[in-house]
């Protein structure tokens, strides 16, 4: 029987119950939505043409945030006190806020609300009071922080990026994360991102501990279960540092100079054909696909061209992954032996069986902790964290 689940598709929330998935949309973000619309209406006489209508409005211009633009998000969810219960983040780009929900009579609680306060991967205490989080500065860093009433405590610092922390089982206040030492150059620019680790944090004594390190692979999203077992998504580490440039590619752009300028000319002509008349200069690209562009998404991190993989997995009538094969999910007894259970993972949580839950971005799959009986429980579109709320 499949679980009451809740999993974010691109900043959505949807409850899964009985094969049936619902949305769940936060009064406070269509608050937030609504008021930006009234300061656009409000101020549109001053914007010089700012309407969504006009052919030069400045916002379309210069990128100036007239109210639409405001993106309202849920950026991470786990389960309250009950099945019932959710406890999720709603985000914007300049407040965050903490919010309790009622799956039964479907009413949202604001537990708080601060500007500049952006949170992500919530870790409940079993049994506990506290909750575990990412929260990212201002600098691009992030640090693990402690959730307590409506105190958020950091209880990391450094030039890294924290994240994804996960309660030890049976531990009291320890828990796991995922680590990574962020790479500046002499003026204190961020050039880069090293290998993501797996840490063990004591908050009694705040003593850090590495449990996992190897500078080929980043170790994403650690949790240990009842039996000690540690489960972890590996995925080959890129530095992202840019690599020197080579001269048959200099060559191949210089080359190829003259018709990406044509390229350019041409869309340039079209948007002025498509603000005049509501009509492209060509139909050959088919109808224009609504919605958000999902050529490349941010994914866990990482950069990811979908395009790619829906492509290449069309040829074969079913696309079933947003992420590479090489992103597995691998399980590390005690004695350090590793098995890997799945591919293309990019996230996964246990049941009150202990069984394994984990998305690829486009399906959903069920299976023991030693990787056998695989089951597909659904699909659907861009999920990004499935969350089991018994």
């Amino acid at each position: 029987m499949e679980p009451p689940i809740v999993y974010l598709a691109q900043g959505r929330l949807f409850y899964r119950n009985n094969g049936t998935a619902e949305l769940i949309e936060s009064q406070y973000g269509q608050d937030v939505m609504k008021r930006a619309l009234e300061r656009q209406a409000k101020n549109e006489w001053k914007t010089a043409g700012g309407s969504s209508a006009a052919l030069y409005s400045r916002g379309s211009l210069w990128g100036a945030d007239n109210g639409a633009s405001t993106v309202v998000k849920i950026s991470s969810v786990v389960r309250g006190q009950s099945e019932n219960e959710l406890l999720y983040v709603v985000a914007t780009d300049s407040v965050g806020g903490l919010f309790k929900y009622d799956v039964q009579s479907k009413k949202e609680t604001r537990i708080f609300h601060k500007e500049k306060l952006w949170l992500s991967d919530l870790s409940r205490q079993p049994g506990g009071e506290m909750i575990a989080c990412g929260k990212r500065m201002p600098n691009a860093t992030s640090r693990l922080a402690v959730i307590r009433g409506q105190d958020v405590s950091e209880v990391t610092e450094g030039d890294s990026v924290d994240e994804a922390p996960s309660w030890i089982p049976g531990a009291g206040n320890k828990l796991l994360f995922q680590s990574a030492g962020v790479g500046r150059n002499q003026n204190g620019v961020m050039i880069g991102i090293g290998h993501a680790s797996i840490q063990k944090l004591d908050l009694d004594s705040g003593s850090i501990t590495t449990v996992l390190e190897n500078e080929s692979f980043d170790f994403l999203t650690p949790r240990q279960n009842q039996n000690g077992d540690l489960f972890f998504i590996r995925r080959p580490y890129e530095s992202g540092v840019n690599k020197p440039y080579p001269l048959s590619k200099m060559f191949l752009d210089v080359v190829l100079f003259p018709f990406r300028l044509g390229r350019a000319l041409f869309h340039f002509l079209n948007f002025f054909s498509i603000s005049f008349s509501k009509k492209p200069l060509t139909t050959a690209s088919g109808p224009k696909v609504e919605g958000p562009d999902e050529k490349t998404l941010f994914l866990r991190g990482r950069m990811i061209d979908t395009q790619k993989f829906i492509e290449e997995q069309g040829k074969n009538n079913e696309v079933s992954s947003l992420v590479p094969k090489n992103w597995q999910l691998v399980k590390r007894t005690s004695d350090g032996k590793e098995t890997v259970l799945a591919d293309s993972v990019l996230y996964y949580d246990f049941d009150a069986e202990g069984n394994l839950l984990y998305t690829t971005g486009m399906s959903v799959f069920r299976m023991d902790t030693s990787g056998n009986g695989k089951m597909l429980v659904f699909k659907d579109k861009l999920v990004d964290t499935v969350v089991v709320l018994n």
